[in-house]
């Protein structure tokens, strides 16, 4: 009886502005709409505000000390024992709001629709555009540095360009470009207030000494395969590839240094030790951390960007050092994969580091010796 008295009950009001209607009627007489049977039984669920109670829950603290119950949400520390308080669950909000930010949105390029979120600068791992926009800072500022002193070397050769006026000064001064280029990755994560483990950089004293243990092993490894270079040299010889009196160039180097006063050897050993740091900030810890987030941090990954930082070197040395390079590039290539391998151990920038010093300071004590 009931169902059917809902059913023959007619329509007393206009659901959109209240006016009576009729019974037999489906359009309301003031606003002209078409008006719905509303089921009295359902009720209709409202927004309301938080209660009181809900409110003073989220902003009320207990303090650990005294146990007094502070329902403001400003105060820091209790009125009563000045114990500090925790943060209230609405300041706590508050903070993860303004944390995250604002609503991710989207920004048109080459024809699609990108997420925002993806040129957002993170402060401990790169994006590709950004470790690439840094990388290529890096290398102009090397290009502009090797350029100047280009031309400062080239003034003090004699006309005939043949090489005896190279002095232990000029080998210094070839030192400058990868001793400059790495201060710009410095500069930047300083500026940008970034983490250095962003570079590569972190310590830990528990695997401290594993660090120094790759890094002599590493060392090593890199000496053995130097000395193949002299056999590579002399097979690239004799498949014709002989552009310059490559050995007599490398043997008058060597005679310069045997003979430069001791002070001057320190100062070199110096400089090509302290630019061990530069390239491993550039290369390692600005190009391939770029690739390795950009290909993913799995064993695919790894290999690319160790692979890929490697072949990068390695044409940049050999455009940088004609002739000469043409006959180290594949050293030179060899060598930087296993410094990628020694990086991806412990993702520690000090074990290619440590193995690179150990392996120019060795090399400069085998030519003093020879």
């Amino acid at each position: 009886m009931s169902n059917e008295k809902d059913k023959e009950s007619p329509i007393k009001y206009c659901v959109y502005c209240g006016a009576k209607v009729n019974k037999g009627h489906v359009y309301c007489p003031n606003c002209g709409k078409l008006v719905i049977k509303v089921n009295e039984k359902v009720p209709v669920r409202q927004k309301s505000t938080p209660s009181r109670e809900r409110r003073q829950a989220r902003t009320s603290r207990t303090c650990p000390e005294c146990g007094s119950i502070i329902s403001s949400s400003i105060l820091e520390q209790c009125p009563i024992c000045n114990t500090k308080l925790e943060p209230s669950v609405a300041i706590k909000d508050q903070i993860s709001i303004q944390e995250s930010g604002r609503k991710t949105g989207f920004i048109f390029t080459n024809k699609k629709l990108v997420p925002e979120q993806k040129f957002v600068l993170n402060k401990a791992t790169w994006n590709l555009r950004e470790g690439l926009s840094v990388f290529g800072n890096s290398i102009m500022v090397y290009i502009i540095i090797r350029l100047l002193i280009t031309i400062i070397v080239t003034f003090q050769l004699p006309l005939d360009g043949s090489i005896e006026a190279i002095n232990i000064t000029t080998i210094l001064l070839s030192q400058l470009p990868e001793l400059i280029f790495g201060v710009y990755p410095l500069w930047y994560i300083y500026s940008k207030k970034h983490d250095m483990k962003k570079l590569g950089f972190w310590y830990s004293p528990k695997k401290f000494l594993v660090t120094i243990a790759v890094g002599l092993i590493g060392g090593f490894i890199l000496i053995v395969i130097n000395n193949l270079s002299s056999s590579i040299i002399e097979l690239m010889i004799q498949l014709g590839i002989n552009f310059d009196n490559i050995f007599s160039q490398i043997a008058q180097e060597n005679q310069i240094i045997r003979e430069a006063e001791v002070y001057w050897i320190i100062l070199l050993v110096f400089l090509l030790n302290l630019s061990v740091f530069s390239t491993e900030i550039v290369y390692r810890g600005v190009l391939h951390n770029t690739l390795k987030a950009h290909f993913g941090n799995n064993l695919f990954g790894k290999f690319s960007a160790i692979v890929v930082v490697a072949l990068v070197y390695s044409l940049l040395y050999l455009v940088f050092s004609l002739p000469l390079g043409l006959y180290f590039f594949l050293i030179e290539f060899i060598v930087f994969l296993i410094l990628g391998v020694l990086y991806e151990i412990n993702k520690n920038i000090y074990n290619p580091i440590i193995a690179s010093v150990i392996y120019n300071s060795v090399l400069i004590v085998l030519v003093i010796l020879s």
